[in-house]
C-alpha cells in the first residue's frame, strides 16, 4: 500500500483495516480523503464510500480521489452518517478516525455501522490518545457501545505516533449461519 503523503497515523489505522482487492469499505469521517486514497489502492476493483458531514472536507476528499472517483470506484458523500444515503450496500469493512460519535452515547451511528456491515464483516474505530487513560477509556466505551449492536471486539492495537500515539479497536459482525 502506498504511503505517499500519508501520515504515520492514518497508514497504521490502513494497516490495521487491511482493505484487500475487491472488498467493499466505508469510511466515516473522511475529511480530506488521504485515508480514503490508501484504500482504493487497496481494494482495487473494489469500492469505497467515504462520508463526512462537513461539505468542504468532502469536496477536498473527491478532489484528492478524483480518478477513483471517475472510475466508479469512490463515491464521497457530504452528509453525516445517519443522514447519508448507502443506497442499501453492504460493507466488507469500516473505518473510522477521531470519530468521537463512535465512543460518546448514545451513538447512534452504530445502529447505521451494524446495518450496513456484512456478516462477518470488520470494523475498525481509531483514535488519537490524548492523555494517560484514554485508550482504554476509549476502548472500553466503544466495545460497550458496539456490543450493544452485536459487535464483538477481536483486536485491539496501538502504534507510537506524532504528535500522540494512535490506538485502535477492531470488532467483528458475527457470521449467521
Amino acid at each position: 500500500m502506498s504511503t505517499r503523503g500519508t501520515s504515520a497515523r492514518l497508514a497504521s489505522v490502513a494497516g490495521w483495516v487491511a482493505a484487500a482487492p475487491g472488498e467493499r469499505v466505508l469510511e466515516v469521517g473522511c475529511g480530506a480523503g488521504v485515508l480514503v486514497t490508501e484504500l482504493a489502492a487497496a481494494v482495487g476493483d473494489g469500492r469505497v464510500v467515504a462520508v463526512d458531514r462537513s461539505a468542504r472536507m468532502a469536496a477536498a476528499a473527491t478532489r484528492r480521489n478524483r480518478a477513483a472517483v471517475d472510475a466508479g470506484r469512490v463515491r464521497v458523500l457530504a452528509a453525516p452518517l445517519l443522514d447519508a444515503d448507502l443506497g442499501g450496500e453492504r460493507f466488507d469493512a469500516v473505518v473510522a478516525v477521531d470519530v468521537r460519535a463512535f465512543w460518546t452515547p448514545p451513538a447512534p451511528e452504530w445502529d447505521v455501522v451494524a446495518g450496513v456491515l456484512a456478516p462477518g464483516g470488520r470494523v475498525v474505530v481509531g483514535f488519537s490518545v490524548m492523555a494517560d487513560g484514554d485508550a482504554g477509556r476509549v476502548t472500553a466505551e466503544v466495545a460497550r457501545l458496539a456490543g450493544e449492536r452485536g459487535l464483538v471486539v477481536t483486536a485491539t492495537a496501538d502504534v507510537s505516533t506524532v504528535p500522540f500515539p494512535t490506538a485502535a479497536v477492531e470488532l467483528r459482525a458475527p457470521v449467521r449461519g
